[in-house]
């Protein structure tokens, strides 16, 4: 396949919208590790991409047209997982009533992406290595083994250096699939990237949906968006997305306030004390970002708690006196209920 035939780098990647430096950096990356045939492991929280930066890899790579196959391993029962992956012949077992080419043949000249890759099986750990040592897989009730030619990239939201040291993941298997290897960073780590994302998905929202029906388009006020914006995304794209999916559902008027932005996050999405104390030094990483999700989680506790009594939420954050609290309010104003 002629590498003429491959897309450009703006146009492999067009769905990973962003400006922040390090998805800036890890596009770069990905781009070179498009034009080598090798594998690709992606390590990142659900929510992050992965699938929409493997299918730009693919897209970027010398096998742009030939298939991009899909695979959530997560989602296939054990006892189909060979199946599914190496394919069988009609009758091999009850209820193999016909054939089927199972997903390393169906990816022949292109690309196969196995998501969430750590919830294999450990037998089926072990056909896969030996899979992709010999670029042959061998049906179920077939004694011919079959040729394959595909590029793998394979992608999870596990530490998979934990599961190995559990023993739920080969190392051998590891050592084969993550040559080339890209973390997925989480949106909070990607700074103004979310604010890029809401504009993105509130115009997809007006453009496609109210506009068409006659109705105003919606808008956020600074202080909605400081909410939004300061909000620390544990689902990632996926919540940010399907948090303005809410908003646009439960809006009466079309400006939507900070008041409405909060009621639409989901609860109890505050980090554990020994994750906030121990994230890694990488880039995208902001002290002052940590430090302000910190105070947004403690004084909206306190204002909730007092209901919205400034004089109490004062006393409940062991604040000296009520200016003190004020000139936090003014630091900080997203976290008043407005």
């Amino acid at each position: 396949m002629s590498p003429k035939k491959r897309e450009n780098n703006a146009a492999a990647f067009a769905q990973l919208v962003h400006a922040s430096e390090v998805m800036k950096l890890l596009l770069q990356r990905a781009e070179k590790a498009a034009r080598y045939d090798v594998p690709v492991f992606i390590q990142g929280d659900s929510g992050t991409g992965k699938e929409l930066l493997a299918n730009g890899i693919h897209r970027a790579s010398h096998r742009a047209e030939g298939p991009f196959v899909s695979v959530n391993c997560g989602a296939i029962p054990a006892n189909l997982v060979e199946s599914e992956l190496f394919g069988h012949e009609k009758g091999a077992f009850t209820g193999a009533v016909q054939t089927r080419k199972g997903y390393f043949l169906e990816a022949q000249g292109g690309t196969l992406f196995l998501d969430e890759v750590g919830e294999l099986p450990l037998p089926t750990q072990v056909k896969l290595l030996r899979a992709l040592q010999t670029s042959e897989v061998t049906p179920i009730g077939s004694e011919k083994p079959r040729t394959t030619d595909f590029r793998l990239i394979t992608a999870t939201n596990r530490n998979l250096t934990k599961v190995m040291a559990e023993g739920l993941f080969r190392e051998d298997l590891f050592h084969r699939i993550a040559v080339v290897v890209i973390g997925m960073p989480a949106l909070r780590e990607r700074g103004k990237d979310i604010r890029l994302l809401i504009d993105l998905f509130l115009d997809e929202i007006n453009r496609l949906e109210r506009l068409p029906e006659g109705l105003d388009p919606l808008k956020f006020t600074d202080h909605s968006r400081e909410v939004l914006e300061s909000h620390h995304w544990p689902g990632n794209v996926r919540e940010l997305k399907n948090t303005i999916r809410r908003l646009a559902i439960w809006a009466e008027e079309p400006t939507i306030r900070a008041k409405e932005a909060r009621e639409a996050l989901l609860p109890d999405h505050t980090l554990p004390a020994q994750e906030i104390l121990n994230r890694p030094f990488r880039i995208g990483f902001k002290l002052t970002s940590i430090l302000t999700e910190v105070a947004d989680h403690y004084i909206r506790r306190a204002l909730q708690e007092s209901q919205n009594n400034k004089s109490l939420a004062t006393r409940l954050l062991g604040m000296p006196n009520s200016t003190t609290f004020a000139n936090w309010l003014k630091k900080y104003p997203w976290t008043e209920r407005k």
